[in-house]
């Protein structure tokens, strides 16, 4: 399994063990304030204490980059600070002999070198997305200029794990240091279309714009007849079948509704009909969504629920489409497991990110316009 695979199955299967049955009655402004400033002071504790790394000892650049959209979007300078501090030191790549590499963000790194060989490992491509969407956000929030170039450098790092395969952009899933070697594979939480393309607007660089425009086409060819997204990218499915939508696909036509629904959201705005059909998928399944669904039929693959970060993704999803009953449908799932008790240890950091991000929205949805309390 590819980098990117290895953190989002690992996650997932973590948050299922859960749960996430709980629900409760329509939370309203209040409910979600409360869940929200609570969650929050959690996970900020762990993050200004230097508590990043899971049980195996590891911090993971997915969960720093999703927490640093977390700090941005909610203000809080210091945990911003915190995490952009340790990504610097610890994770984005930038060795004077090796110009290649630079803007290259590690998949994961202990927190703290270790007393033996502390040399990178591999990089990761949803990691460098993530962190940088994440810097650029918070350059966007604290008006950090150098923040925004750091988030272009990671950009650029990126497009260099670029390929081509049956005429659909590959991003190749990770680059390995020591054999020097891409992955020849790719998953499409690799690809994050609406940010580069943001980034293409504010920036006015063409390269991206290109980037972005064919990311939006693979994600497009990995829809599923059920209105899912197929979640791998194998060109060497090319050698056993001649029809490139086959170098698409979700094991066993096995697509997990979260991997579904992440990926989604980073199309909204570029591909809404794509975005639209998963949001739409998941709030007629409600309230007894499950963790999986075959691609072709619909058809109910695993009887488990989801892991409860979801709940924050498609909350999100409803408040950005402005999708009433969608955020209706999510929001008491969302509200009600939004605590830390519900919140699977080894994945604290990476589960309690999602949430938040679902919490922040709801919140702005609700329109209080009131700020959050001093952070303490």
């Amino acid at each position: 399994m590819g980098r990117s695979g290895t953190w989002m199955a690992a996650g997932l299967a973590l948050a299922v063990a859960a749960g996430s049955c709980r629900a409760s009655i329509w939370p309203g402004p209040e409910a979600t304030r409360e869940a929200l400033i609570a969650l929050h002071q959690d996970v900020r504790g762990r993050v200004l204490a230097g508590d990043l790394a899971r049980a195996d000892g590891f911090a993971y650049a997915v969960d720093v980059g999703e927490l640093l959209r977390v700090a941005s979007r909610l203000g809080d300078r210091e945990m911003y600070a915190a995490l952009r501090s340790f990504a610097v030191r610890r994770l984005i790549v930038d060795e004077p002999d090796d110009p290649y590499t630079r803007g290259f963000v590690l998949w994961r790194r202990t927190p703290v070198p270790t007393d033996e060989e502390d040399a990178p490992d591999a990089s990761g491509t949803t990691e460098a997305l993530r962190v940088s969407e994440g810097l650029w956000e918070g350059a966007l929030a604290f008006g950090a200029n150098e923040d925004r170039d750091l988030a272009l450098t990671i950009l650029d790092g990126y497009a260099r794990h670029a390929s081509d395969a049956a005429g659909l952009l590959l991003i190749r899933n990770y680059f390995n240091f020591g054999s020097r070697d891409f992955a020849t594979n790719s998953f499409l939480v690799d690809y994050a279309p609406d940010y580069v393309a943001r980034v293409a607007r504010h920036t006015g660089r063409q390269d991206f714009a290109k980037l972005a425009a064919r990311s939006y086409e693979v994600v497009r060819a990995a829809r599923s007849p059920a209105g899912l997204i197929y979640d791998v990218f194998q060109p060497e499915m090319a050698t056993l079948f001649d029809d490139r939508r086959t170098l698409l696909y979700s094991p066993n036509d096995i697509v997990q509704t979260s991997n579904a629904a992440a990926i989604a959201a980073t199309v909204l705005e570029g591909a809404p009909e794509v975005a639209s059909r998963v949001l739409a998928f998941c709030r007629d399944r409600m309230p007894g969504l499950k963790l999986a669904y075959y691609g072709r039929t619909a058809e109910e693959a695993r009887q488990k629920r989801p892991g409860i970060e979801i709940w924050g993704t498609l909350t999100e999803m409803g408040v950005r489409r402005r999708d009433e009953t969608a955020i209706r449908a999510f929001a008491p799932f969302l509200v009600s497991n939004a605590v830390a008790d519900r919140i699977p240890g080894d994945a604290f950091l990476y589960v309690g990110a999602h949430l938040l991000l679902g919490l922040e929205a709801l919140d702005r949805h609700f329109g209080l316009e009131r700020p959050l309390p001093p952070f303490r």
